[in-house]
């Protein structure tokens, strides 16, 4: 508790709340990066948007896996994208971090119970 009496903040300047944003889109990153490593080491494919051009009996769990690793799929392909365009590799980080955003808070509200 701070001496003060006023909300202490950490000593980065950081509220508690800012922190949990970056704790939920730590969190979509790294469910999304293991989702898609799974994926990798269960194919040998990695996950990317052109899998869904297939259609068989997999494509509704290759819907699942490609929706699920889409931030770190969208994040590592921007960095291509931010030599080439810059404008558009970096509305590709901010969807990929907009995404594993809101994973990050769907995992932790609904696996783990954090309100």
């Amino acid at each position: 508790m701070c001496q003060c009496g006023t909300a202490c903040r950490l000593r980065l300047g950081l509220d508690y709340h800012q922190v949990a944003y970056l704790f939920a889109i730590a969190a979509g990153i790294v469910s999304s990066g293991a989702i898609g490593s799974l994926w990798a080491t269960a194919t040998d494919e990695a996950p990317h948007f052109g899998m869904l051009e297939e259609s068989d009996l997999w494509t509704p769990i290759r819907v699942l896996v490609v929706v699920l690793s889409a931030p770190t799929t969208l994040i590592v392909n921007s960095f291509w994208w931010m030599i080439e365009r810059p404008s558009v590799g970096l509305l590709m980080i901010l969807a990929g971090l907009g995404w594993s955003f809101i994973q990050g808070v769907v995992i932790l509200t609904q696996i783990f119970g954090a309100t």
